[in-house]
């Protein structure tokens, strides 16, 4: 179901990609309220969806194993140790509706764990997301029911901490 969803906002992405393409652009006084603005909105949100579940779909599948190298030792920087990144990631998502990532910011070359909502807005500018967990209720439902707690448990461990460290940039 879930990768049904990921699929509709994939394929949603692409048809709005195709007609504003095709499409004149409106006048300045035609703008607000148009079906222009309208799309815009749609292909933001689409967009934004395809990649946080880009980004959640391929940080699955780990071993449990801990991070290693510059994913653990920026982790103990930032958080203090790996049970307080994964305790403050775990409360970050519980308080979303939406979405959690942990995120390196460019300028500080600090971690965060930050939440968005609704829709899955942006962090903030200027931050590389490495890890996106989808806290929607149709990434649980159907295996944890209402449980967002059990699912959160679940997922931290099996994250992919080598995928996570590939989304570091080159130093």
């Amino acid at each position: 179901m879930h990768l049904g969803l990921y699929a509709i906002q994939v394929r949603r992405a692409n048809e709005l990609l195709s007609e504003i393409a095709e499409r004149d652009l409106p006048g300045e006084g035609q703008i607000a309220g148009s079906l222009f603005r309208a799309n815009q909105l749609d292909l933001a949100y689409c967009l934004s969806s395809a990649k946080n579940h880009d980004l959640y779909f391929s940080t699955l599948g780990g071993t449990a194993a801990e991070p290693q190298g510059t994913v653990r030792t920026w982790i103990d920087r930032d958080f203090g140790s790996l049970d307080r990144f994964l305790r403050d990631l775990r409360a970050t998502a519980l308080a979303s509706d939406s979405w959690a990532w942990t995120c390196l910011d460019q300028s500080s070359g600090r971690l965060f764990n930050l939440l968005g909502d609704p829709r899955g807005g942006v962090p903030f500018w200027g931050a590389t997301p490495l890890l996106a967990i989808d806290v929607e209720d149709h990434a649980f439902l159907l295996d944890f029911g209402l449980d967002r707690a059990a699912y959160l448990d679940s997922l931290l461990g099996q994250i992919d901490w080598e995928s996570v460290a590939s989304m570091l940039p080159l130093l």
